[in-house]
């Protein structure tokens, strides 16, 4: 009787799924979808379409890019989903791309968009594309490519943004750029940085690397600094903020101070001597310290907080935390002080 009770839950499970009128046999997996807008909306969908294979019994899957065009995006998407008899599948869609005319312009609206509807899917990585759709950046021949591209680039710690972060934002909000050059080179340019919908900013280099950590994710460990002798790039371990809020009478101010070790310096003309690597290190703290200053200025202000500061600040004093905000003394550059301490190994 103890085993029947366990197992119906099962029986019941499987007898749903079998009554089920539409299978997935019946339907094409999308992995991809691309929008853009210029004088419409341009909605192109990457799917997998089954092909029989030679062997008996066995179907290879080929990538197939639909298109769907209108005055809105509703329009465009229905239309890119007509082009197909099979439903579209969007379970396993992994990746949103945003051409150019969508980062300018309707980017909060798109997102939101498909967070509210079946296209969307909340965990799907989103990301800004250098071509238009006219330019055609996803082929049926450089799709797979591209996706592996990108999927390198989240791998290594590029910076990622997620389709529920930007259909929630209610302020700042940050959006990945990938740059497509050739066939399937795939590289990462920087980040921009919106504010109440619109592009305000543009992050690269040490800015973006910040802002990964700022945002609790790893980052990827590769820090840039000019020397006089020129570039020079530093793989870091472990790197590590920690975060102090203190409090002073009618103030607050917000620590943040950032470790790590130096694994590895590339670059031509590197002093061998470590006393020399030492300084070298010394003036990759100072600038770091300035780059982190460029950023909070970027990003912190009553109308936007990507990074999410004010929570810091009230988790230490939640009244007075706000009594600040409201009179804007909180959101003034001296209100974050960040510090780095990176040392060699």
């Amino acid at each position: 009787m103890k085993l029947l009770k366990r197992i119906a839950p099962l029986f019941l499970v499987v007898a749903l799924c079998g009554c089920s009128s539409t299978g997935l046999g019946d339907k094409v997996i999308v992995k991809a979808l691309f929008l853009d807008h210029q004088q419409q909306y341009i909605a192109q969908v990457l799917v997998l379409e089954p092909q029989p294979s030679a062997d008996a019994g066995e179907v290879s899957e080929t990538i197939r890019l639909i298109e769907g065009r209108g005055s809105t995006l509703a329009e465009a998407v229905g239309k890119a989903e007509s082009a197909r008899a099979e439903e579209l599948f969007y379970g396993q869609n992994e990746l949103l791309l945003l051409g150019p005319g969508l980062q300018q312009q309707g980017m909060s609206e798109c997102c939101r968009f498909l967070y509210e509807n079946s296209a969307g899917r909340p965990n799907m990585a989103v990301w800004g594309i250098n071509l238009s759709a006219d330019e055609q950046p996803l082929t049926s021949d450089n799709a797979s490519a591209v996706l592996e591209g990108i999927r390198r680039l989240e791998e290594r710690g590029g910076y990622c943004t997620y389709l529920y972060q930007l259909a929630a934002a209610q302020g700042g909000s940050i959006l990945p750029l990938v740059k497509l050059s050739g066939e399937d080179d795939v590289q990462m340019p920087g980040l921009t940085f919106y504010q109440n919908g619109a592009p305000v900013a543009h992050m690269s280099g040490n800015e973006m690397e910040l802002a990964a950590l700022f945002s609790g994710q790893k980052g990827t460990g590769q820090l840039q600094m000019e020397s006089e002798n020129g570039p020079i790039t530093l793989t870091i371990r472990s790197p590590k903020l920690i975060y102090e809020c203190v409090e002073q009478e009618s103030s607050m101010t917000l620590h943040i101070r950032f470790s790590g070790h130096v694994e590895q310096m590339t670059g031509e003309s590197l002093p061998g001597a470590r006393e020399e690597r030492r300084s070298l290190l010394k003036e990759l703290n100072r600038q770091l310290e300035q780059t982190a200053v460029d950023v909070v200025r970027k990003s912190f202000s009553d109308e936007s907080d990507p990074f999410g500061f004010l929570n810091r600040f009230r988790n230490k004093n939640e009244q007075l935390a706000l009594a600040l905000a409201e009179n804007g003394v909180l959101y003034q550059p001296e209100s974050v002080v960040f510090s780095s301490a990176l040392q060699l190994l």
